[in-house]
């Protein structure tokens, strides 16, 4: 093996333990951010309904009940039924299964594009910035909510193409986020340091810029989680999302939103159902905030 094998072996694994070192550093002392395991334990509880919605739901969430329509919480029904008789906890669990596939899949993808776009413009510069950054601008140019419907009307509704509109949507704003990361990142000595020995720009990119930056990253996906799962909430409760009558959060609360004066409790529980993710996360993402400082780790 060459000298410079040898190095740029020796650079690899230094850019990945300082990232495993800030990570386990980060993790262990989540225990000491009370607003973080707050949310972390919020978001988990979350989780564990979405797995567990076989065997925590006591109904089948789409079967209908004429003889118990708009029924108050009881033995046979926790939280009620709906204006068809379905059971609202059953709904809520499986509704929470929707939710977490958004949020699994949406913020990687999200983080996927918005590093691998952003990265590039960042590190590259010249041309290539100023091009990808213009297409970049004129996503950045729609309100959140707009582009979201703007790509659903080309795409159709349903879970999976709101999945993807969400993805695609909420990248653009990340890949600023992460162009300016990398502007910085790319003076450091270490990254001159790979380039003399003949490193290439992508094992530069991907094996050192970000994993330096992954800290912020970190934090700002736990973040985008809370407003990912509410802009989905608001895409099924206009009727894009999950097609009727399979449960969600925001499709529930359209169907309540005619028994507000009546029976309001069927709008209260998708309600604080959302709510609570959404509190969860965000507290998670502000706790995260203050565990991965850098500031903070290298103290």
């Amino acid at each position: 093996m060459s000298v410079i094998d040898i190095q740029k072996e020796t650079s690899l694994q230094s850019s990945l333990t300082r990232f495993l070192t800030r990570f386990w550093s980060g993790l262990s002392r989540l225990a000491e951010s009370k607003i973080a395991l707050i949310g972390l334990i919020l978001f988990m509880v979350v989780v564990a309904m979405a797995i567990l919605a076989p065997w925590l739901a006591t109904h089948d969430p789409l079967e209908m009940d004429f003889l118990a329509l708009n029924a108050s919480a009881g033995a046979n029904h926790w939280m009620g039924t709906d204006n068809l008789g379905r059971d609202i906890w059953s709904r809520l669990v499986y509704g929470a299964q929707n939710a977490i596939l958004v949020a699994i899949v949406t913020i990687p993808a999200q983080m996927g594009l918005s590093i691998f776009f952003g990265g590039i413009s960042g590190y590259y510069g010249g041309r290539t910035d100023n091009l990808m950054m213009r297409f970049n601008d004129a996503g950045m140019s729609f309100p959140g909510l707009i582009l979201f419907l703007s790509l659903l009307a080309v795409l159709g509704s349903g879970l999976w193409q709101c999945i993807l509109a969400l993805s695609f949507g909420g990248a653009p704003r990340l890949t600023r986020v992460v162009r300016g990361l990398v502007l910085t990142e790319r003076e450091r000595d270490y990254v001159k340091a790979g380039q003399m020995i003949g490193d290439s720009n992508a094992r530069i990119l991907f094996t050192q810029i970000i994993p330096n930056v992954s800290s912020p990253l970190i934090v700002m996906a736990t973040i985008r989680t809370g407003g990912t799962l509410l802009a989905f909430a608001g895409l099924s409760y206009l009727g894009l999302g999950p097609p009727p009558p399979e449960p969600s959060w925001g499709l529930m609360l359209k169907e309540a939103q005619d028994l507000m004066e009546t029976a309001p409790m069927v709008a209260v529980y998708p309600g604080l159902a959302i709510s609570i993710t959404v509190l969860g996360v965000n507290l998670l993402g502000d706790g995260l905030r203050d565990i991965f400082d850098p500031r903070l780790t290298d103290k």
